[in-house]
């Protein structure tokens, strides 16, 4: 079962031609089943499953007026795989009704089957999918309890990789993590390849939800390598899908695009229509960002997506296709459309709050909040912008610090680290001092300065460990409150910092000023020069914005194009001081050298006032709204509410 979200491997000649004589080729009727036959029977439609689901199905089906003949184990793996196509082509109610009726079947069994195991997670994966995340807990609890008590490593560490999983939807990374690493202990030590890429592509959906894209990228690519070494051509071509999405977040679409036409190549051995419509989704988005932007493309891949939608069951699909469509309208500049969606939105939303789906109602809300204040500036709306941008910044505001992440990491590099041969080198060295001890008492003299060398090594060793957590804290403290791009402070850093400085400014009257600063006509220079150009931009603005900030004020990078400046304890009059000069450095730095012209920004400026400003969302707001004002009426300007 597969949950989602450069150049690859190819497939071994051997393999490519086993799977055309099987894809190509009819697959012969095979004759009616007997106990005699099952397992070859098995191994067919167990090999038809790797490459295309549908076909499998079919296989199965055609002898279902067989079964009765069959033993009680027998029919228990029948419905096993069955149920798992039903799963795997998102088909979650049917796969739920059958795995059940296969485990009252178990109960005629007369000790505990490792098949009853697998029913149990087939099972669970469904009713994961339809959101029932308690009961799918309680199937993975209950087959993870008959692996071990069956001494089953493979399917023990797979109860291990849903449990984690689990864990990620509920926003429990830590505990996430730590059932991932126990399962990748297991699968590397009877070395499984298929169950080594099942748990990459788990670490790597974690790793893209804690916001760390590179390593989940990194995750995905090893997920593809395993799948295709275990010859799970179909995994494979569902983690590209992964890869697709990776690059699409780091804004390389065109790599995007790349990998998702490789997924669209095998569209007809795939019948599961989540996977489909996301593929599709994505292009779109991939077409309309890319460099020679395609907004004809975009919105053909878009309806085709819809499609696909209409017949799924995963509970959360609705919601992120409605999102989807709502971002792609208003980058489309399809303003009523974007609004329509916007609402269907709006409507999915409320079945998700006081759920267990932590997860999806976090990223769902934010989406559309963020969706909301977008699209009503656009159709200049700005009361409805104004409320919508404020309940965003407060729902951002209220969520509980992510600790339970730098805890995740902490357990990462603790994983990694034990994974590490160094204390199995020290062992081995005491082992050979001690073996010079007992061979000659006379060297007495010589094993002395062997164990001091010894002890220096450990020393030496506990000291790079020390070093290496060190410097790994510190590396990960400037990630969590850094932006990558352009190593400012990021969102989060900003409105911890923010929270801080505006609570001081209440409770001690100290002059708080927020400005926002946006980059006039970004979208148009990475059109028609690059987004290296755009990156570039955003670097070297940080950078010069840097120079004319003291120590006490704060310069964020608040997301794509636009930062924002806190400044303390300034005038109002010091304040438009410090921000022409950001303006004229930025208009006045020489872009020759990227083939800009011109670059130019865009500043509002707000002044803290107890009376217009209870919150910091309503002055961030504020000042958001006045540098709209200042972007509309001409560019390079700054405007404030004095």
């Amino acid at each position: 079962m597969f949950r989602g979200s450069f150049n690859f491997l190819k497939l071994l000649p051997p393999l490519v031609m086993s799977l055309l004589l099987l894809i190509t080729g009819q697959v012969k009727a095979w004759q009616a089943i007997e106990n005699s036959t099952f397992d070859a029977f098995i191994q067919k439609a167990e090999s038809l499953k790797d490459i295309n689901v549908a076909q499998a199905f079919r296989f199965l089906e055609a002898q279902s007026q067989h079964l009765s003949s069959l033993s009680i184990e027998n029919q228990l793996i029948y419905n096993k795989l069955l149920a798992e196509l039903y799963v795997e082509q998102a088909q979650y109610q049917q796969g739920y009704n059958l795995a059940s009726d296969a485990l009252k079947l178990a109960r005629g069994l007369t000790s505990p089957s490792i098949t009853s195991s697998e029913i149990l997670y087939a099972r669970g994966f469904a009713l994961e999918s339809l959101g029932d995340y308690q009961a799918a807990r309680e199937d993975y609890l209950n087959g993870l309890e008959i692996a071990d008590s069956l001494n089953n490593k493979k399917i023990l560490a797979i109860g291990l990789v849903n449990l984690g999983a689990l864990d990620y939807l509920m926003e429990q990374f830590d505990r996430s993590l730590i059932m991932f690493n126990d399962a990748l202990a297991i699968a590397q030590k009877i070395n499984d390849d298929e169950l080594l890429g099942y748990i990459s592509g788990e670490m790597g959906i974690l790793y893209s939800l804690i916001n760390q894209e590179d390593k989940s990228l990194s995750y995905h690519k090893s997920a593809y390598e395993y799948y295709i070494k275990a010859g799970k051509v179909l995994y494979a071509i569902n983690t590209l899908r992964n890869i697709a999405s990776s690059h699409s977040v780091n804004e390389r679409y065109e790599e995007a695009i790349e990998v998702y036409e490789q997924v669209l190549e095998n569209i007809n051995e795939i019948s599961n229509n989540e996977l489909i419509a996301s593929v599709y989704s994505g292009m779109a988005w991939a077409q309309v960002k890319q460099k020679d932007s395609d907004p004809e493309a975009s919105y053909q891949y878009m309806l085709i997506a819809s499609q696909y939608i209409d017949q799924t069951e995963q509970v959360d699909i609705p919601i992120a296709h409605a999102l989807d469509k709502g971002y792609l309208f208003l980058e489309l500049g399809r303003y009523q459309e974007a609004l329509d969606n916007m609402h269907i939105a709006t409507e999915y939303l409320k079945q998700y709050e006081g759920s267990d789906q932590k997860i999806v109602t976090t990223i769902s809300k934010l989406n559309l909040l963020y969706l909301k204040a977008e699209t009503y500036f656009k159709i200049k709306d700005y009361q409805q912008a104004y409320q919508a941008q404020d309940e965003f910044i407060s729902f951002a505001l209220s969520l509980p610090e992510k600790s339970n992440v730098d805890e995740t990491e902490d357990l990462r590099m603790r994983y990694e680290s034990e994974q590490a041969d160094l204390q199995t080198k020290i062992l081995e060295q005491k082992e050979s001092v001690q073996s010079l001890l007992l061979s000659d008492a006379k060297n007495e003299v010589k094993y002395r300065q062997i164990f001091i060398t010894v002890f220096a090594l450990v020393a030496l060793g506990l000291a790079w460990i020390l070093i290496k957590i060190i410097r790994g804290q510190k590396k990960l403290l400037r990630a969590t409150i850094t932006d990558r791009l352009t190593k400012v402070a990021n969102r989060a850093q900003l409105l911890q910092s923010g929270d801080r400085l505006f609570t001081q400014a209440k409770t001690d009257n100290t002059r708080l000023s927020a400005v926002t600063i946006t980059v006039d006509n970004l979208r148009q220079i990475n059109l028609e020069h690059s987004h290296n150009t755009g990156d570039f931009i955003l670097k070297k603005i940080a950078e010069l914005g840097l120079e004319h900030i003291n120590e006490q004020g704060v310069f964020a990078r608040f997301d794509a194009g636009k930062f924002v400046v806190l400044l303390i304890n300034n005038t109002e009059q010091q304040v438009n001081v410090i921000v022409d000069k950001i303006r004229l450095s930025i208009a006045q730095n020489n872009w020759s050298e990227q083939n800009v012209i011109h670059v130019s920004i865009s500043i509002g400026i707000a002044h803290f006032h107890p009376d217009k400003h209870p919150t910091l969302a309503s002055l961030l707001t504020n000042a958001d709204l006045l540098k709209h004002q200042a972007s509309n009426e001409e560019k390079n300007k700054v405007s404030d509410d004095e």
